[in-house]
């Protein structure tokens, strides 16, 4: 690919991100209008399911798409998953009652699932994390995670208000199509002849499982007791489910999620540390909003506004990041320091009140945020940066996985925590007291859970930048070289501690 191609393409990749961040905040403004258009009566109750639905759909279909990524090339698997997006998309604009809507919802999220995950196993690609454009992919992101975090809510709440709900499902088709004509026009890989088989036993039985594992979080304490017997035979069966995906992944030919991955030095650490800061970090600006408009009184518009602060420290952290890693040539370091930060953040989060004030407040969502964009970027790109060849669609994905898995065991769990402390009338002063006595403590559990994480951080091998590959001179220009189905292997790792 040609500079020119590159830029390009970024840019067509960044607005792909885009759509997946959108998709992620964009829902929720807008579900309760969609709830009084199409079930006036009962259809509150189906709410939670507009995300769930979603979620499910996108975080159990991650290891598939890693396979599928590193087997028939990332560039046909990318345009699948924005072509399956955009349909999910589509329907999801029609839909005449909360049943269809959901099931539509699900396929939406099936493609949205690869929208993230190959768009950064593109730019892995494109930008080596190992080599001295380390950190380049993370810069141009940061951006982007910032504005999906607060374009989200607004543009919901606009387009509901002013258009229709409709809309909100509508506007991701002009953008996507956009996406997909720069990636058809710009993106060329270098070819890898494949004759791979995908493992279709093990899609169906780590979705089986991911999806029952879910569904325990979600329910758990809502719906049913956590000692209930649906809980407890659903938790069980998952979990049972998951043992079998794990041994048939050591007799399969060629495995989505290899256990040898494992022993990996560097994926053994990322995996349970993206599922840590999944689990603590990622779900705690569902609480502060919470908090927010309870405790301080902020309309439900407003709370959106109120994490701009957040944004600002995905946007800090991500930018520099990528700086501070190409001039040291190290990640650790920073993916200490960003996990120590994270955790302290979520500790003093722990002490606020109802008399805190808002410039302390303003900053400690600035450290929510350095925390939040540091360990979920930096782990995911120490796990891609120490892939072995032609792994790295399996590494991105796995890490995501666990990541996205962990979100929602934390919105779930810590939710649970929440309302077991919680007691009183909403609307009284008693009440209030109890809201910010119980939110303190939810956060005072995500910090203990975060702790751990800092441990994993002290633990994973310093992986190192290497310097760049000479660039053949007739590479930018010669289409001999340039293929659209598959990626040219990543370097060997080499960890050292």
């Amino acid at each position: 690919m040609s500079e020119g191609q590159i830029h390009l393409f970024s840019l067509g990749a960044l607005l792909t991100m885009l759509l997946s961040l959108l998709d992620e905040n964009i829902v929720a403004t807008a579900a309760w209008p969609i709830a009084q258009d199409l079930d006036p009566a009962g259809g509150l109750g189906a709410i939670p399911w507009l995300i769930t639905a979603y979620a499910l759909a996108a975080t159990a279909s991650q290891p598939l798409y890693g396979k599928l990524s590193d087997t028939l090339g990332p560039r046909r698997v990318y345009l699948f998953s924005v072509l399956v997006f955009l349909l999910g998309s589509a329907l999801c604009g029609t839909a005449t009652h909360m049943g269809e809507l959901i099931a539509y919802r699900a396929l939406q999220g099936l493609g949205g699932g690869g929208l993230m995950s190959l768009t950064l196993i593109i730019l892995a690609t494109v930008y080596p994390p190992r080599q001295g454009t380390g950190g380049g992919g993370m810069g141009m992101g940061g951006g982007l995670v910032a504005l999906g975090i607060l374009a989200g809510p607004l543009l919901g709440g606009f387009l509901t208000e002013h258009l229709s709900w409709r809309w909100i499902f509508y506007v991701n088709l002009p953008l996507g199509a956009v996406s997909v004509a720069i990636t058809l026009a710009t993106l060329r890989l270098p070819h890898r002849a494949t004759g791979h088989r995908v493992d279709v036993t093990g899609a169906a039985l780590v979705t089986a499982g991911a999806t029952g594992l879910l569904l325990v979080a979600e329910w758990g304490g809502s719906h049913y007791a956590w000692s209930s017997a649906p809980i407890l035979a659903l938790g069980a069966g998952s979990t049972a489910l998951l043992i079998v995906f794990c041994w048939w992944e050591t007799r399969v030919a060629e495995p989505i999620l290899p256990m040898s991955l494992f022993r990996d030095p560097v994926f053994r650490i990322a995996a349970p540390l993206q599922f840590i800061g999944g689990f603590a970090v990622l779900a705690a600006p569902l609480f502060i909003v919470a908090y927010l408009q309870i405790a301080r009184g902020v309309e439900a518009g407003d709370a959106g506004l109120r994490l701009a602060p957040v944004a600002a420290g995905v946007m800090v952290v991500m930018g520099v990041s990528g700086l501070v890693i190409t001039r040291f040539g190290r990640y650790k370091p920073l993916l200490v320091a960003n996990t120590a930060i994270a955790t302290l953040a979520l500790a003093l989060f722990g002490t606020v009140d109802t008399h805190t004030s808002g410039l302390t407040l303003g900053l400690l969502l600035v450290l929510l945020g350095i925390g939040l964009g540091g360990v979920v970027q930096v782990v995911l790109q120490t796990a891609q940066a120490a892939a072995p060849p032609g792994s790295l669609g399996v590494i991105t994905t796995g890490t995501r996985f666990f990541l996205m898995l962990g979100k929602a065991c934390g919105a779930a769990v810590l939710g649970a925590v929440l309302d077991h402390r919680y007691s009183g009338h909403p609307g009284t002063a008693p009440a209030v007291h109890s809201y910010v006595l119980a939110t303190d403590t939810v956060f005072r559990c995500a910090a203990g859970v975060m702790l751990a994480g800092l441990a994993l951080a002290l633990l994973i091998p310093d992986v190192r930048l290497s310097a760049p590959d000479p660039l053949p001179a007739t590479a930018a220009t010669s289409p001999a070289t340039a293929d659209a189905d598959a990626t040219a292997p990543a370097d060997a790792p080499q960890p050292s501690t």
